[in-house]
């Protein structure tokens, strides 16, 4: 599946090489092109019964297609919830009357209207960009890594009582925002595929709506509901792709910081100043040595009296593992941080 939409993708470059975007300001309005502008646009091939009934069906089924796939992309809450979604209901009202319309009225209607059908190319491009969306395993792992991350989000922001927006390339500042790390397994975040995989997606729906005129059908009064349809889905994924280059970041930060840290652990090259007097990097030193005192004993290792260093550790901390002790105590933290990791893998008990 994730070669068709490969494959869509480089098809929807002859279909913009036919179509050339519209010139409107806002992409969910009607555009300023005209009736000519709009049939000099489609190749037309309805010239008998036959075709025409085959260019409805194709419609139809483009419609069912598209409707599907915004359903699809609704059924994950940090999607729906978004202002990327915001309206896809009442656009999913208008294309089902759309399509009603198209089912009911008699070919020779339809063929009338000729003029405001998409091209029969464009809408196999609809018909398989929207299915594959449903249908392809990877990009399904895709959204669930970005849903993952907007939960552990949205659970991050629920626990912070104090932190507001920030760069985090700020690393001490007072209003910094804590990134979130997954300290058991911080090597595992979205690849560069899964990023590709979604960019892929959201620039084949752009592609499509782009080639779509405002207005299409028979209510050619309206907003073309396909088109709509397209640009809610277009940005609802550029959304899923936002969110896996965002974990991607903060993951490759962790994984980095839990390293240096970990060097820092074991070679005793003098006490940093800055993982000590800095509550947030004092609190990440306790979660990183938590961690590896975890793994260590999963893996069967040996951590003699580590585990006893760590509980007294523990006592300058609290239950979400932020620091709260005295600015005396620090020193005291850490070394019980340093010589329970110094623990691991040690012949003997590191007091």
């Amino acid at each position: 599946m994730t070669r068709k939409i490969l494959t869509a993708l480089v098809a929807i470059g002859f279909v913009l090489f036919v179509f050339p975007a519209p010139n409107s300001a806002q992409e969910r309005r009607v555009g300023n092109r005209t009736a000519t502008e709009t049939t000099s646009q489609n190749t037309k091939s309805v010239v008998d019964a036959v075709q025409a009934e085959k260019l409805r069906r194709d419609l139809i089924v483009a419609y069912e297609e598209m409707d599907a796939m915004l359903r699809f992309l609704a059924g994950f809450s940090f999607l729906r919830e978004s202002m990327a979604m915001d309206g896809h209901e009442i656009a999913l009202r208008k294309l089902e009357i759309e399509r009603k319309l198209v089912e009911q009225i008699s070919v020779s209607e339809f063929m009338a209207h000729a003029d405001n059908w998409p091209n029969p190319k464009l809408l196999d491009q609809i018909i398989e960009t929207s299915r594959s969306i449903r249908t392809d395993a990877k990009f399904h792992e895709a959204v669930r890594k970005a849903e993952q991350y907007s939960s552990l989000t949205e659970q991050s922001r629920n626990t912070s009582s104090k932190r507001a927006a920030n760069s985090r390339s700020v690393i001490a500042a007072p209003a910094y925002i804590a990134p979130i790390c997954n300290f058991d397994d911080p090597s595992n975040y979205p690849s560069g595929t899964d990023i590709a995989i979604s960019n892929g997606v959201a620039l084949a729906l752009h592609a499509l709506k782009d080639a779509l005129p405002g207005i299409i059908g028979i209510l050619v009064a309206l907003d073309n509901p396909a088109r709509t349809i397209l640009v809610i889905a277009a940005y609802a994924v550029d959304q899923v792709t936002n969110a896996l280059k965002a974990v991607a970041s903060d993951a490759e930060y962790c994984e980095a910081m839990i390293l240096y840290i970990e060097d820092n652990m074991v070679h005793d090259d003098g006490h940093l100043a800055l993982l000590i007097t800095n509550d947030f990097y004092l609190s990440y030193t306790y979660k990183t040595v938590k961690s590896a005192l975890t793994k260590a004993t999963n893996a069967s290792i040996p951590t003699n009296c580590g585990s006893t260093r760590l509980m007294e550790a523990a006592a300058f901390f609290d239950a979400s593992d932020n620091y709260t002790g005295t600015g005396a105590q620090r020193m005291t933290a850490f070394l019980k941080l340093r010589a329970a990791y110094q623990n691991i893998g040690a012949a003997s008990c590191v007091q």
